[in-house]
């Protein structure tokens, strides 16, 4: 069976918001289960917390250097055709297979050099290396998303999220040791290699033929994609090693409580709608229609900053009651920090988009040099700031660093298609203003609810507003 008979191309009208809705269905549900797995362990110790924290970060930045740049590339060669889904899912893999064992290897050595105790280093090899593992299974998912067939990935993300994250409640709520609860992630990224695996045995993915001069060629124009995420992942992650070094388990586990609910916000935009839907629609845009590949940028650059808002204005002004509510008095540290740090979603958001939309233009090289240079920045804030003030220098290192890559992309973007006018900009700073002058007076006049319900409901009807100004067919995020 081919590639078409097995995952068959949606039509138009299955549309943009129904891809996204299979994404993000799996999503919610993946969320769902790793965040009361990840509830439950914070509850049981800070210091297991911080380790598995570590843990997750390691494997974070072995799939992204096995496969994020990679995969990007060949969604581009697919939007135009070049190969067929078959040998992209043939040539992808055969790359990452050789790049996750070097990477294996590379994260053997960093955690013998770092000194890990024998509580730490089994955990982290165990569930880094099923990561990696999961790049193999996410070059089935590229097939699917060029297709239109999300409802595919969805479905699979989703049983595998269910079975992976089930065995580590099972383990928790047991009283198993940190070893066995990390099993849940081998388990989760085994459910996706059998299918693939099945997929593989009944020739469903076949596709024309190919040799290693063919696999160096689509390789050798992916390199810079690799190196542009490995930086990106690095700067994103290497927060915590420091903290590590310098704060220990618990200074992570401060860290990493707070993280979680500002990343998994910023993760929501970037990685489904931008990365899974709007980029295959803004590569194909760019080669056929740059009047509508422009205004489809314009149109996402005002949806996004307004809806970057409401998350920032929640997370920041009741910080103190969610990092309660969810991780207990432990965590008062996170909550301390995590107004500021909301900051990054609003940074993130914008950058997101400035990034897919020069990697639609091709300006992959540039990027390449930008990702580097956060790197670059942030390895120093780290290396002199949480030395000195901890978990404060960890988490203005990354709002800098955050801050510093937007600036790059954005205004790049700015100065290449003029993406933000004073005319769009202006509603989204009177709303913020106001929100937060509400919100303030509000807790002046002892009436701290009903100002900040008030400050939510004007962030709320902007995002509503600039939706429905929007027409239909130039606003994917929004329907």
């Amino acid at each position: 069976m081919t590639d078409g008979e097995r995952i068959a191309p949606t039509t138009p009208t299955r549309g943009v918001l129904r891809r996204l809705g299979y994404l993000l269905a799996a999503q919610w549900v993946r969320d769902a289960v790793q965040a009361v797995f990840l509830l439950l362990l914070a509850r049981r110790s800070t210091e297991l917390f911080g380790n598995f924290t570590l843990a997750l970060g390691l494997g974070q930045i072995l799939l992204f250097t096995t496969e994020f740049g990679i995969n990007q590339h060949f969604t581009v060669l697919l939007a135009k055709g070049r190969v067929s889904p078959g040998a992209v899912f043939r040539q992808i893999s055969a790359i990452k297979a050789g790049l996750l064992g070097l990477g294996i290897m590379g994260l053997a050595g960093f955690t013998a050099w770092q000194g890990y105790g024998p509580d730490l280093w089994p955990v982290v090899l165990v569930v880094a290396v099923s990561f990696g593992l999961d790049s193999l299974v996410n070059s089935y998912f590229v097939v699917c998303q060029v297709l239109g067939r999300q409802d595919v990935e969805g479905r699979l993300r989703g049983a595998a999220a269910l079975v992976g994250y089930g065995w580590g409640l099972a383990a928790l709520l047991l009283g198993a040791g940190p070893l066995a609860i990390a099993l849940f992630k081998p388990v989760e990224t085994a459910v996706g290699l059998i299918w693939v695996a099945r997929l593989l045995l009944k020739r469903r993915l076949r596709g024309t033929s190919w040799g290693l001069r063919t696999l160096w060629e689509n390789w050798r124009e992916g390199i810079v994609f690799t190196i542009m995420a490995v930086a990106a992942i690095l700067y994103n992650k290497i927060n915590i090693f420091f903290l590590q070094n310098s704060g220990g388990a618990e200074a992570v586990a401060q860290y990493g409580a707070t993280w979680q609910l500002v990343d998994g916000v910023s993760v929501l935009v970037s990685s489904l709608l931008l990365g899974k839907v709007l980029f295959p629609l803004l590569a194909r845009l760019w080669g056929r229609d740059r009047a509508e590949f422009l205004a489809a940028a314009r149109t996402q650059a005002a949806i996004l900053a307004a809806a970057s808002l409401p998350a920032l204005f929640v997370l920041a002004l009741e910080s103190g009651r969610i990092i309660g509510l969810l991780y207990g008095p432990a965590y008062a540290e996170a909550a301390r920090v995590q107004p500021a740090l909301t900051l990054c979603i609003l940074f993130a958001f914008l950058h997101n988009l400035a990034y897919y939309l020069l990697l639609s233009m091709g300006r992959q090289r540039l990027l390449a040099v930008y990702f580097l240079a956060g790197l670059a920045l942030n390895a120093a804030l780290c290396s002199w700031a949480i030395p000195r003030w901890g978990l404060d220098g960890a988490v203005w290192s990354m709002i800098l660093t955050k801050g510093f890559m937007a600036l790059l992309t954005l205004g790049t973007c700015q100065r290449l298609l003029r993406l933000l006018s004073l005319r769009a900009l202006l509603p989204p700073l009177l709303a913020a203003a106001t929100a937060w002058g509400l919100a303030w007076g509000g807790r002046t006049l002892d009436l701290a609810l009903p100002g900040e319900i008030a400050g939510l409901a004007l962030l709320l009807l902007l995002l509503w507003r600039t939706c429905r100004r929007t027409p239909a067919k130039e606003s994917p995020a929004c329907g």
